[in-house]
Protein backbone atom coordinates (compact mmCIF):
# COMPACT_ATOMS: atom_id res chain seq x y z
CA UNK A 1 0.00 0.00 0.00
CA UNK A 2 1.30 3.36 -1.15
CA UNK A 3 1.36 5.75 1.94
CA UNK A 4 2.94 8.59 0.38
CA UNK A 5 0.25 11.68 0.38
CA UNK A 6 -0.41 12.86 -3.08
CA UNK A 7 0.83 15.88 -4.41
CA UNK A 8 -1.50 18.85 -4.38
CA UNK A 9 -0.86 20.09 -8.07
CA UNK A 10 -1.18 16.51 -9.51
CA UNK A 11 -4.63 16.02 -7.86
CA UNK A 12 -5.83 19.60 -8.78
CA UNK A 13 -4.89 18.99 -12.37
CA UNK A 14 -6.68 16.36 -12.36
CA UNK A 15 -10.32 17.52 -10.92
CA UNK A 16 -9.65 20.24 -13.93
CA UNK A 17 -9.18 17.89 -16.61
CA UNK A 18 -12.08 15.79 -15.60
CA UNK A 19 -14.51 18.95 -15.86
CA UNK A 20 -16.57 18.62 -19.17
CA UNK A 21 -16.71 20.68 -21.91
CA UNK A 22 -20.49 21.06 -22.17
CA UNK A 23 -22.16 21.65 -18.82
CA UNK A 24 -25.51 20.44 -20.65
CA UNK A 25 -27.29 17.72 -18.41
CA UNK A 26 -24.92 14.62 -18.44
CA UNK A 27 -26.19 11.39 -17.45
CA UNK A 28 -26.49 10.01 -14.11
CA UNK A 29 -24.44 8.35 -13.27
CA UNK A 30 -21.40 10.37 -15.28
CA UNK A 31 -18.47 8.22 -17.09
CA UNK A 32 -16.28 10.66 -15.23
CA UNK A 33 -17.91 10.45 -11.65
CA UNK A 34 -15.46 7.08 -10.41
CA UNK A 35 -12.30 8.59 -11.68
CA UNK A 36 -13.51 12.29 -10.25
CA UNK A 37 -14.31 10.64 -7.19
CA UNK A 38 -10.79 9.20 -6.41
CA UNK A 39 -9.36 12.47 -7.11
CA UNK A 40 -11.38 14.51 -4.86
CA UNK A 41 -10.04 11.15 -1.85
CA UNK A 42 -6.85 11.92 -2.90
CA UNK A 43 -7.74 15.68 -2.60
CA UNK A 44 -9.08 15.30 1.50
CA UNK A 45 -5.56 13.92 2.06
CA UNK A 46 -3.36 16.43 0.64
CA UNK A 47 -1.16 18.05 3.05
CA UNK A 48 -1.15 21.12 3.06
CA UNK A 49 -4.61 21.78 1.92
CA UNK A 50 -3.48 25.18 0.86
CA UNK A 51 -2.29 24.33 -1.98
CA UNK A 52 -5.54 22.98 -3.44
CA UNK A 53 -6.05 26.12 -5.22
CA UNK A 54 -8.89 25.25 -8.28
CA UNK A 55 -9.71 26.86 -11.32
CA UNK A 56 -13.34 27.37 -12.21
CA UNK A 57 -13.13 24.75 -14.36
CA UNK A 58 -12.16 22.75 -11.14
CA UNK A 59 -14.94 24.36 -9.10
CA UNK A 60 -17.69 23.53 -11.53
CA UNK A 61 -16.82 20.36 -11.87
CA UNK A 62 -17.25 19.09 -8.35
CA UNK A 63 -20.56 21.60 -8.22
CA UNK A 64 -21.42 19.46 -11.16
CA UNK A 65 -20.53 16.33 -8.92
CA UNK A 66 -22.58 17.35 -6.20
CA UNK A 67 -25.57 17.92 -8.61
CA UNK A 68 -25.34 14.67 -9.83
CA UNK A 69 -24.62 12.48 -6.57
CA UNK A 70 -27.41 13.73 -5.04
CA UNK A 71 -29.86 13.11 -8.04
CA UNK A 72 -28.23 9.61 -7.93
CA UNK A 73 -29.37 9.48 -4.15
CA UNK A 74 -32.87 10.36 -5.66
CA UNK A 75 -32.97 7.14 -7.65
CA UNK A 76 -30.52 4.97 -5.69
CA UNK A 77 -31.38 6.19 -1.76
CA UNK A 78 -28.25 5.36 -0.57
CA UNK A 79 -25.72 6.98 1.87
CA UNK A 80 -23.02 6.10 0.39
CA UNK A 81 -24.19 9.13 -2.45
CA UNK A 82 -24.76 11.74 -0.09
CA UNK A 83 -20.64 11.04 1.18
CA UNK A 84 -19.82 10.93 -1.89
CA UNK A 85 -21.23 14.97 -2.59
CA UNK A 86 -20.07 15.25 0.75
CA UNK A 87 -16.86 14.76 0.28
CA UNK A 88 -17.15 17.29 -2.77
CA UNK A 89 -18.10 19.71 -0.75
CA UNK A 90 -15.34 19.33 1.72
CA UNK A 91 -12.89 20.25 -1.23
CA UNK A 92 -14.60 23.27 -1.93
CA UNK A 93 -14.76 24.31 1.03
CA UNK A 94 -10.78 24.51 1.83
CA UNK A 95 -10.73 26.78 -1.87
CA UNK A 96 -10.13 30.99 -0.53
CA UNK A 97 -12.92 33.12 -0.93
CA UNK A 98 -15.40 30.21 -2.29
CA UNK A 99 -19.24 31.55 -3.14
CA UNK A 100 -20.79 31.64 0.14
CA UNK A 101 -24.28 31.06 -2.26
CA UNK A 102 -23.23 28.15 -3.99
CA UNK A 103 -22.23 26.35 -0.99
CA UNK A 104 -25.96 27.25 0.56
CA UNK A 105 -27.32 25.55 -2.78
CA UNK A 106 -24.46 22.45 -2.37
CA UNK A 107 -25.43 22.01 1.64
CA UNK A 108 -29.45 22.48 0.82
CA UNK A 109 -29.18 20.11 -2.13
CA UNK A 110 -26.91 17.10 0.14
CA UNK A 111 -29.21 17.99 2.66
CA UNK A 112 -32.61 17.38 0.46
CA UNK A 113 -31.16 14.01 -0.78
CA UNK A 114 -30.03 13.45 3.10
CA UNK A 115 -33.73 13.33 4.29
CA UNK A 116 -35.08 11.31 1.39
CA UNK A 117 -33.38 8.32 3.10
CA UNK A 118 -34.83 6.13 4.85
CA UNK A 119 -34.07 6.46 8.77
CA UNK A 120 -31.91 5.20 10.57
CA UNK A 121 -29.79 7.36 8.35
CA UNK A 122 -25.83 7.00 8.90
CA UNK A 123 -23.77 10.34 9.72
CA UNK A 124 -21.49 11.98 8.53
CA UNK A 125 -17.54 11.65 10.18
CA UNK A 126 -16.34 14.99 11.23
CA UNK A 127 -12.82 13.66 11.34
CA UNK A 128 -13.06 13.24 7.73
CA UNK A 129 -14.88 15.97 6.94
CA UNK A 130 -14.75 18.83 9.20
CA UNK A 131 -15.26 21.49 7.47
CA UNK A 132 -18.39 20.32 5.89
CA UNK A 133 -19.54 19.09 9.18
CA UNK A 134 -19.61 22.50 10.70
CA UNK A 135 -21.40 23.87 7.81
CA UNK A 136 -23.78 21.00 8.05
CA UNK A 137 -24.20 22.14 11.38
CA UNK A 138 -24.99 25.45 10.65
CA UNK A 139 -27.59 24.68 8.12
CA UNK A 140 -29.30 22.12 10.24
CA UNK A 141 -29.45 25.26 13.23
CA UNK A 142 -31.47 27.42 11.11
CA UNK A 143 -35.54 27.30 10.56
CA UNK A 144 -36.28 24.70 8.06
CA UNK A 145 -39.05 26.73 5.85
CA UNK A 146 -41.86 24.87 3.91
CA UNK A 147 -39.79 26.00 0.65
CA UNK A 148 -36.50 25.36 1.48
CA UNK A 149 -35.67 24.47 -2.56
CA UNK A 150 -37.47 27.43 -4.08
CA UNK A 151 -35.35 29.27 -1.13
CA UNK A 152 -32.29 27.86 -2.36
CA UNK A 153 -32.61 27.46 -6.00
CA UNK A 154 -33.04 23.77 -7.11
CA UNK A 155 -35.96 21.70 -7.62
CA UNK A 156 -36.45 18.35 -8.49
CA UNK A 157 -37.55 17.73 -12.06
CA UNK A 158 -37.91 14.31 -14.45
CA UNK A 159 -35.32 12.74 -16.82
CA UNK A 160 -36.00 10.09 -19.27
CA UNK A 161 -33.74 7.61 -16.45
CA UNK A 162 -35.52 9.24 -13.39
CA UNK A 163 -35.98 12.26 -10.83
CA UNK A 164 -32.88 14.87 -10.77
CA UNK A 165 -31.92 17.81 -8.79
CA UNK A 166 -32.24 21.08 -11.55
CA UNK A 167 -29.59 23.72 -9.98
CA UNK A 168 -29.61 26.93 -9.91
CA UNK A 169 -26.10 27.97 -9.16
Amino acid sequence: MNTEKPQSADVVRAIESLAPDDYGRMTIPCEVDEELHEQIKLALICEPRTKLLLNQFGFDSLLRFIERKSSECLRDPEFEHCRQAAQALEVLLFQPDYDEHVVEVALALIQDSYQRLEPPRAGFEPGELPLFCAAWDRLGSQPHSENHSAEHHFRVGEDQDGPRYICYW
